[in-house]
């Protein structure tokens, strides 16, 4: 098997959950990672067996990569993903791509320009259950989409009280719930469907504003809960809530309903469907974890192993089953989250189109 040889930018979530899944694929050849802070001396430690950089670009510069995984903050995604680019490699980005859909667009633009590869990681599409949902709807199992309601609630208010939550508590640097985990949302919905979100109505919420300790003092203006109506282009309509700062949460709901039969998701652990009698659940295949996998990486290994298989297999030009999500995804998604954060600013219905030349943009240029 001819190895890919990657390197990582973050040693946060990039060496938690990036680096060992890819250490376990054998198609991959793990050959460095880079520290967004020069002062990361703990994680240099954990790298002895690769190159260990304090400076991303030098590393960029440095060693003979093909593919680099991007997991910093939102804010540097696009800086780095650019810089990856033009200096001839691939590029593999955490969600969100960056953080307006200009950014997103030039992207999609230069990864065209350069053909090379971009990808983001919307690994929520990738497990076996929303594999299975979008079978089913592709199927035509429910008939004609009606509508979609997907929320979620969580027990968040003692970690939102209790201590600082860095640039996650800034909207300037990509923080808040709308871009972590509505982002999420956003591209599976789209993915779901099979075409695009026309409009929105938004509103984004910061419940606890502020927080103050023994560690300082913090000022929070990113959304710690979001809420979102609308339609996607064929009519169907869609209402999206998430909230964190619950003393008690419920999880996970997921609900279509199309015009011969309802499907339920709950907790990304149960779906159900009916086509009008009572909900059965749909028996899915699971994945096991590795053995000796660790926390938090045994978490994500669902989603991001096939990620990097299917990456593995469009660099090497080997066919594979699923749908890999790209940065014009990325930008799609972005669009819509733009148009949220206008929504709620002005408290008007935005429609997509009106934001930004993306759709026509990426129809000329092509996907990449």
């Amino acid at each position: 098997m001819n190895k890919i040889n990657v390197g990582i930018i973050g040693t946060g979530f990039g060496a938690e959950v990036h680096a060992p899944i890819f250490r376990l694929h054998p198609g991959f050849q793990l050959k460095s990672i880079a520290s967004v802070y020069r002062s990361d001396h703990g994680a240099k430690r954990s790298f002895q067996d690769i190159a260990f950089y304090s400076n991303w670009r030098e590393m960029l510069e440095s060693e003979e990569l093909d593919l680099v995984s991007i997991a910093s903050t939102p804010a540097q995604h696009h800086g780095m993903a650019l810089q990856a680019l033009r200096t001839g490699h691939h590029v593999l980005v955490e969600k969100p791509l960056a953080i307006n859909a200009g950014q997103t667009l030039e992207l999609v633009e230069e990864a065209n320009r350069l053909k090379r590869c971009a990808f983001v990681n919307f690994l929520w599409r990738l497990t076996p259950l929303r594999q299975r949902i979008k079978a089913m709807l592709d199927q035509g199992l429910l008939g004609r989409i009606q509508h979609i309601r997907y929320c979620g609630s969580f027990s968040g208010y003692s970690t939102l009280a209790g201590g600082q939550r860095g640039w996650e508590g800034r909207s300037e640097e990509g923080g808040g719930f709308l871009f972590a985990v509505g982002s999420h949302m956003i591209d599976s919905l789209m993915w779901w469907m099979g075409e695009e979100i026309a409009e929105v109505q938004g509103d984004l919420r910061t419940h606890i504003p502020s927080y103050e300790g023994s560690d300082g003092r913090e000022v929070r203006n990113a959304d710690d809960a979001f809420a979102f109506t609308g339609r996607f282009r064929s009519g169907a309509s869609l209402a999206v809530d998430v909230f964190l700062p619950g003393r008690t949460g419920t999880g996970w709901r997921l609900e279509i309903y199309g015009d011969e039969g309802t499907l339920v998701m709950r907790d990304d652990r149960m779906l159900e469907f009916s086509r009008g009698g009572a909900l059965e659940p749909v028996q899915i295949e699971g994945v096991e974890p590795p053995k000796g996998l660790t926390v938090p990486a045994v978490h994500y290994y669902s989603g991001f192993y096939p990620m990097i298989d299917s990456i593995y297999r469009k660099l090497t030009d080997k066919p594979s089953p699923l749908e890999i999500p790209n940065v014009a995804d990325g930008h799609r998604t972005q669009a819509v989250m733009d148009a949220i954060l206008r929504s709620s600013e002005t408290g008007s219905r935005v429609q997509i189109d009106d934001l930004s030349p993306w759709n026509q943009a990426i129809a000329a240029r092509g996907e990449a």
